[in-house]
């Protein structure tokens, strides 16, 4: 999956079909990924950002981040696992440098048959 797309979609669904039940869960994965700025404030992560599909919280994850800084791409990869998070693949390269930053969402990448590293 991730060799073919620039990034991908950590749905706020659990592999078993239930919402994930906590509420910020998408927040403080991004949070995790913040940079502290030169006046001591959060900088967002430009490899992650929220989006809200089906009035379902999502990451989009940008694969680019496994090679710029392993660590948290290793420690997103874990979150996913423990928690037991449906993955979908998103934009690939084309699509995410031809639409900017926010993600082109459609049902068709929604199958769950793909929800494989």
């Amino acid at each position: 999956m991730l060799s073919e797309a620039a990034e991908f979609v950590i749905q706020g669904k659990t592999v078993e079909g239930n919402i994930f039940q906590s509420a910020d869960w998408a927040e403080c994965l991004c949070n995790s990924l913040a940079r502290t700025g030169v006046d001591g404030g959060k900088m967002p992560s430009s490899y992650v950002h929220i989006i809200v599909t089906e009035g379902i919280k999502a990451v989009v994850v940008r694969v680019a981040l496994q090679k710029t800084d392993p660590e948290a791409f290793g420690m997103i990869k874990r979150y996913i696992a423990e928690n037991r998070l449906m993955v979908r693949s998103g934009r690939g390269s084309r699509d995410a440098e031809a639409s900017g930053p926010l993600p082109v969402v459609g049902k068709e990448r929604r199958d769950p048959s793909r929800n494989i590293w």
